[in-house]
């Protein structure tokens, strides 16, 4: 692997502040390392981090927000591809972790300084470019994901609820807003916000065996009826998109870093955690497409008989999709107050908790608004879904790497995996594009 360099990052006004957890530029690295402990020098950059959180909770705030509602497309994409997108899928967990490593790798790449977010990390690399390309697909991940998790979670609450109350789609949507908004508003960190992240894995628990029980217990009845496909050529492109994009979390991985009491184990946490989060992407995926086949539907739950168990999966998407909802937005929160300069260093305690308060208000206000107001959302979500995940978590950390540390420093055969890496973003990207455009059209013309 390359070694840390000296090399000067582009710097301007909007990355003059760090964040509370790195906003000291820090001496050079010194070699007093006590590797018993876990404890280095004060002045190492990967010093022990006291008020910081623990690696379980890391754990759980990175599976609460990678596991989502893709988890239930899953059975769909291999209807799509045949048994081929099982390795696909390992494929795909690999490629993520490799990328996630590089991506807070690139946050030390100086060794004297810790580079707060990924935008940093794009501005270090390419400078202004860099900056805005992490900017316009960071944003329209960290707050385009809980709008469509407002529209799902008020659609979802309506079809529960219609027989029994008179409450409208979008009512329902403030609500949830309304609900999110507390702990958005009161939990400053990714740190404080892991309790939820607890509670939305354990919903996402519950969702995958509720799905794997009730497809194994109808395969029985479909089991002499369905065939399957070892692999579908003309639809691999589109079972790639859909797959490689479900370890999506490099925007708020550099943040989850920062809230750890112990940053030399980022590694081991993020490889445990997409291991988790591929183990539970196969259980409903392999016991979804062996008893639906070819028939599998997006989500799965509309495969399932109807009753109990259906509900109940359905009540985990909700709890799921609105407890993921603040760990995304508040990555995005930070962001936004280190920019502004909102911070208790600048302003002082009273009025940094005031100034985000209202701030954090107005994001939620503008994120109801749009799930309440804008047409086709759903399909603009998938084109910028398509390009921004894709960019994001396969192809910006490797030319960031490279743009960093030097590709002449990296290994054949690292390099050789970095190409296919790039390659199979840029196909997932193209594909996703082309499908999400093609929904877009339609949808305009049938208005």
């Amino acid at each position: 692997m390359a070694q840390y360099s000296d090399k000067k990052g582009h710097r301007s006004s909007f990355d003059s502040s760090l964040s509370s957890q790195s906003s000291n530029s820090i001496p050079k690295k010194t070699s007093n390392v006590d590797h018993h402990n876990n404890r280095l020098d004060p002045n190492d950059l990967l010093a022990e981090r006291p008020d910081q959180g623990s690696n379980i909770s890391a754990f759980f705030n990175i599976v609460c927000v990678v596991a989502g509602t893709g988890t239930l497309g899953l059975p769909f994409a291999l209807a799509k591809g045949g048994w081929i997108g099982v390795g696909i899928l390992v494929l795909s967990m690999i490629m993520s972790i490799y990328t996630g490593i590089l991506v807070v790798k690139c946050c030390y790449y100086n060794g004297h300084t810790r580079l707060s977010s990924y935008h940093e990390v794009g501005q270090h690399a390419f400078g202004r470019i860099g900056l805005i390309a992490v900017w316009f697909f960071h944003t329209s991940i960290v707050l385009g994901a809980p709008i469509m998790y407002f529209i799902l979670s008020g659609t979802e609450i309506r079809g529960l609820t219609q027989n029994h109350v008179d409450i409208t789609d979008k009512a329902w949507i403030w609500i949830c807003c309304s609900v999110v908004s507390v702990p958005f508003v009161l939990l400053k960190s990714l740190k404080e916000v892991s309790l939820l992240s607890i509670f939305g894995v354990l919903a996402t628990v519950v969702l995958v065996g509720v799905t794997m029980v009730e497809s194994g217990l109808e395969y029985k009845n479909t089991k002499d009826t369905v065939t399957y496909d070892g692999a579908i050529l003309r639809n691999l492109p589109m079972a790639v998109a859909t797959i490689s994009v479900c370890f999506g979390g490099n925007v708020v991985f550099p943040h989850t870093e920062a809230a750890m009491r112990y940053p030399k184990a980022w590694n081991k946490v993020l490889v445990w955690s997409m291991i988790v989060c591929c183990l539970m992407y196969a259980m409903v995926a392999i016991p979804g497409y062996l008893t639906y086949g070819p028939s599998a539907q997006s989500p799965i739950l509309t495969s399932l008989p109807d009753g109990v168990s259906r509900k109940v999966a359905t009540i985990m998407i909700i709890a799921h999709v609105l407890l993921a909802a603040p760990v995304l937005m508040t990555s995005f929160a930070l962001e936004l107050e280190r920019v502004m300069g909102i911070t208790v260093e600048q302003m002082g305690v009273f009025k940094e908790r005031v100034y985000r308060t209202v701030l954090r208000l107005v994001v939620m206000g503008v994120v109801g608004g749009i799930a309440c107001l804008v047409p086709f959302f759903s399909s603009f979500l998938s084109l910028l879904g398509a390009l921004g995940n894709c960019s994001l978590i396969f192809i910006l950390p490797i030319l960031f790497y490279f743009k960093l540390f030097g590709w002449r420093q990296v290994r054949w055969y690292e390099l050789l995996w970095c190409a296919v890496t790039l390659i199979i973003g840029v196909v997932s990207a193209v594909i996703g594009s082309i499908d999400a455009i093609k929904e877009l059209k339609y949808n305009f013309e049938h208005n």
